[in-house]
C-alpha cells in the first residue's frame, strides 16, 4: 500500500513530494490515521491539524486527546481549532454538518499557508458516495466528478484506496483509530448510502467502487476538457466591473446553448437550477425583475443581468453639521469666483456658493417623489426620470447619495448637480468638492 500512496502522492504534489512539508486534517478515525502513518512510515514531513466541533460530548473531547498524543508521540507538530458549532449554526439556516465544513475549511486554509499541501484523508468510498448523494439531489458533470484529488493547495492522495483496503492495513499495520458512532446512523443519508446502497450496488458489480473510480477518472478529464471550452463562452458574455458581474444579454442569446452557457455562470452564485432554467426560457424578463440566492441578487436590466452581493443599502439620513463633519465625506477646496472663469464638467465635482450651502447639511438616499432642477436645463425633474434618462440600474439607484440643503438637493452625488446651487456672482466665495468614495461607501460607482 506505502509504494501506491507515494507514486499517487508524486502524482499529486509534483516530483518534489517526497521534499515537501504537509499539513493533514487528522480527525482520528480509520481513514485520516492510515494516511498519517504512512506519512511517518515514510519520512515525510508533516503537521497533523484537528477540529474539535464539540458535536459528540466526551467522544468529541476523547478524539482531541487521542490525536494530540499521537503528534506527540511521533513528534510532529499537532494544530488545534476548537468550535462552538451549535452556536455559529443557531440561526444560520444551515445544516450542522455545512456549518461544520465551513468552519473546517476556513480553518485549514489559514493555517496553511506555511505548508506546500493541505491533505485531507478522503478515500475511495468517500467518493462514491458524493458521486451517489449527487445524484439523489440533481447534478451535472461536476457533480458526477466527485471529490477531486487536486483542489487547489488541497490534495488527497487516499482516495486511490477504498475504505476496506484502508481498514485492511490498520488491523494488518495495528494502526490504532477510534470509531465515530454516528457513522453508523442511517437517518444521515450518506451512511444510508454507504451501509445500505453500496452493498446493493456491488451484488450487481462486486467491482462497483473500482468501477465508479474508473468512471470518475474519465468524468474528471472530460469536465476539465469542457471547463475549458465553456470558459471561452462565459468570458464572452460576462463582464465584471468592481462587485458586480454584468451578463450581457443580447451576447447570451446568440450562444448554441444560453441555458447551459446561463447555468456554468450563474451556478458559481449559487443560484438554484430552477431559476437559471427559468431565466434561460424567458431572457426577455420584464426589467427590474429580481432573482435570489443565498449571497447574491440578480436583477434584470434592459442590457444584463446584474449579479451582485446582498447588501442592505444604506437608509440613514447622515445630518452634517459643520465644515469640518462635511470633510469626512468630501476633499473641499476653497475659492473665490473670478468672471470668465470656467469650471471642469467632471460630474464628480461639485462646484457651490458657500452663502447656499448653509449647514445643517444631509447625506441620504433617494426616495420617491424626489425632484431637482439640473444643471444647464430649465425645470425641474424627477429624480427617477433622471434615473430612467440616464438607464441607472436598480443596484445604482441605491448606491446613490444626495447632498441637500434645506431639504433641498444640492447634488447627486457623482452624476449632476442642481441648477439653484450654481456659481453665478463675481468675487463669490465657493467651495469644490470631490466625494470621498470609501467614505461615502462607493455610492457614487457608475458601471456604464
Amino acid at each position: 500500500m506505502i509504494s501506491r500512496f507515494l507514486l499517487e502522492l508524486q502524482t499529486l504534489a509534483g516530483e518534489e513530494a517526497l521534499q515537501k512539508n504537509y499539513l493533514l486534517a487528522v480527525s482520528g478515525g480509520a481513514d485520516s490515521m492510515v494516511a498519517a502513518t504512512l506519512f511517518h512510515e515514510a519520512g515525510i514531513r508533516f503537521a497533523m491539524a484537528h477540529c474539535n466541533f464539540h458535536l459528540r460530548g466526551d467522544d468529541s473531547n476523547r478524539d482531541m486527546r487521542f490525536v494530540q498524543q499521537v503528534a506527540e508521540k511521533w513528534q510532529v507538530p499537532f494544530l488545534l481549532r476548537e468550535f462552538d458549532t451549535l452556536g455559529v449554526q443557531k440561526n444560520s439556516g444551515k445544516s450542522v454538518e455545512m456549518i461544520a465544513r465551513e468552519l473546517r475549511y476556513d480553518w485549514f486554509s489559514e493555517v496553511s499557508a506555511d505548508f506546500d499541501h493541505l491533505v485531507t484523508a478522503h478515500q475511495a468510498t468517500d467518493a462514491t458516495e458524493t458521486v451517489l448523494l449527487n445524484l439523489c439531489r440533481g447534478t451535472g458533470l461536476k457533480g458526477l466528478c466527485g471529490i477531486p484529488p487536486v483542489n487547489g493547495k488541497v490534495i488527497r492522495p487516499m482516495l486511490i484506496f477504498t475504505a476496506h483496503e484502508i481498514r485492511q492495513y490498520a488491523e494488518n499495520h495495528h494502526v490504532e483509530y477510534l470509531e465515530d458512532y454516528t457513522n453508523h446512523d442511517e437517518a444521515i443519508a450518506r451512511n444510508r448510502i454507504r451501509h445500505s446502497v453500496i452493498p446493493q450496488m456491488e451484488v450487481l458489480n462486486p467491482q462497483f467502487l473500482h468501477t465508479n473510480a474508473h468512471s470518475r477518472t474519465v468524468l474528471q478529464r472530460q469536465y476539465i476538457y469542457y471547463q475549458k471550452h465553456i470558459g471561452e463562452e462565459k468570458r464572452r458574455v460576462l463582464q465584471q466591473k468592481d462587485h458586480q458581474y454584468l451578463i450581457n444579454r443580447s451576447l447570451l442569446e446568440q450562444s448554441n446553448d444560453k441555458e447551459l452557457v446561463l447555468y456554468e455562470i450563474l451556478i458559481d452564485f449559487d443560484f438554484p437550477p430552477e431559476v437559471i432554467e427559468k431565466l434561460a426560457e424567458n431572457v426577455s424578463f420584464q426589467s427590474g425583475k429580481q432573482f435570489f440566492s443565498e449571497k447574491y441578487i440578480l436583477l434584470i436590466d434592459r442590457d444584463f443581468l446584474i449579479v451582485q452581493p446582498k447588501e442592505k443599502a444604506e437608509k440613514a439620513i447622515v445630518n452634517i453639521e459643520s465644515l469640518e463633519q462635511l470633510k469626512q465625506y468630501f476633499d473641499i477646496e476653497e475659492f473665490e469666483y473670478q468672471k470668465d472663469m470656467t469650471f471642469d464638467k467632471n460630474p464628480d465635482i461639485l462646484y457651490v456658493p458657500k452663502e447656499k450651502l448653509t449647514f445643517p447639511l444631509q447625506i441620504r438616499s433617494w426616495q420617491q417623489g424626489d425632484y431637482f432642477y439640473p444643471l444647464g436645463v430649465k425645470g425641474r425633474q424627477k429624480l427617477s426620470d433622471f434615473f430612467t434618462n440616464h438607464k441607472i440600474d436598480r443596484f445604482t439607484k441605491e448606491r446613490i447619495r444626495l447632498l441637500c440643503a434645506d431639504n433641498q438637493i444640492v447634488w447627486i452625488v457623482g452624476w449632476r448637480s442642481d441648477d439653484r446651487f450654481k456659481v453665478t456672482k463675481t468675487n463669490a466665495e465657493c467651495y469644490k468638492l470631490r466625494p470621498l468614495s470609501r467614505a461615502l461607501g462607493g455610492f457614487n460607482h457608475k458601471y456604464n
